[in-house]
C-alpha cells in the first residue's frame, strides 16, 4: 500500500546521503557532483567477468550519445554520475588496464563542458568499507 509519509522520509534520506556523498568526493577526488543526478555505483573485486569493462563501454556510449545531442535535447536527458570501485590483485594486469581506462576515459567526460553537467564517471581509490558507507546510501542503482 502507499504511504506517501513514508516516501517522503525515504526520499529525505537519500537526498542527505546524496550530500554526505557529493562533499566525500569533492574532498577525496575534486569531483563535483549533481545531487539530483542519477548515481549508479559497481562496487567489487576488479576483473574482467565482473563487467567493469562493459560499464565503461556504456559510458563511452552514453557520452557520444550526449555529444550529438543538441542542447535543448541534453537538458531533457536524465543526468547520471557513475562511479566504479574495487580491489585488484596487484599482478593482475588486465585490471590495471581496466582502472587505467575508467580512468582515463573519466578525464574527457567530466572536462567536457558540453556534456559534463548531464555525465560524471570515475573510479574511486582506495575502495574500502569506508567508501561503501559512502557510496551504498547514496545510490540509485548498485550493479
Amino acid at each position: 500500500k502507499e504511504d506517501p509519509k513514508l516516501h517522503a522520509e525515504w526520499m529525505a534520506m537519500k537526498q542527505g546521503c546524496k550530500t554526505k556523498l557529493a562533499a566525500w568526493l569533492k574532498e577525496i577526488m575534486d569531483l563535483v557532483i549533481d545531487q539530483d543526478a542519477l548515481i549508479d555505483i559497481q562496487i567489487k573485486r576488479i576483473h574482467e567477468y565482473k563487467r567493469q569493462l562493459m560499464n565503461c563501454l556504456y559510458v563511452i556510449h552514453r557520452y557520444q550519445t550526449l555529444k550529438r545531442m543538441t542542447p535543448a535535447e541534453r537538458a531533457k536527458t536524465q543526468k547520471r554520475v557513475v562511479l566504479i570501485g574495487g580491489k585488484a590483485a596487484s599482478a593482475y594486469v588486465n585490471a590495471k588496464i581496466i582502472i587505467k581506462l575508467i580512468n582515463n576515459v573519466s578525464m574527457v567526460v567530466n572536462r567536457d563542458p558540453e556534456t559534463s553537467a548531464y555525465l560524471k564517471f570515475a573510479f574511486v581509490p582506495n575502495y574500502c568499507v569506508s567508501a561503501a558507507q559512502m557510496l551504498v546510501p547514496a545510490s540509485d542503482i548498485s550493479e
